[in-house]
């Protein structure tokens, strides 16, 4: 494994470490009101969305080769599936503080933003290939 397939592993756990403090931290001591609207969208919502849109590109960045070597087909499935359960994960976990609460609006923000990642990985994938073929493999 390249030293490059470390740096990306170490941000993408760093990164899922940040999501899961974001998602757990309270902001009510703080001066961040994400009840405001941008754009016709909620703060909060669009910070939903924000947060989890780098997923997959960080974690195809991390594990596509490997995924690859270990014979995985589809290794931009697995990487989406394990976006989805991680953003599930983290609305459900913000019921474990008094301060926060589940909402269906920020699971739509984070699976949204899961899904349009996940397109975006996959568009760059094929132009890649057909620009550069055999370059991802």
């Amino acid at each position: 494994m390249k030293i490059s397939q470390y740096i990306f592993i170490a941000l993408f756990f760093t990164y899922v470490l940040l999501v899961l403090f974001f998602s757990l931290w309270t902001f009510e001591s703080t001066p961040i009101d994400l009840s405001k609207y941008i754009l016709f969208i909620r703060a909060d919502h669009a910070a939903h969305f924000v947060m989890f849109f780098p997923y997959s590109i960080s974690a195809w960045l991390a594990f596509e080769p490997s995924l690859r070597r270990r014979g995985k087909k589809h290794p931009l499935l697995t990487i989406f599936i394990s976006g989805l359960v991680l953003a599930a994960v983290a609305e459900l976990l913000q019921n474990l503080n008094p301060a926060r609460d589940f909402d269906m609006m920020d699971m739509v923000a984070n699976f949204s933003s899961i899904i349009l990642s996940t397109i975006l990985v996959k568009s760059i994938e094929k132009t890649l290939n057909n620009v550069w073929p055999g370059r991802l493999q």
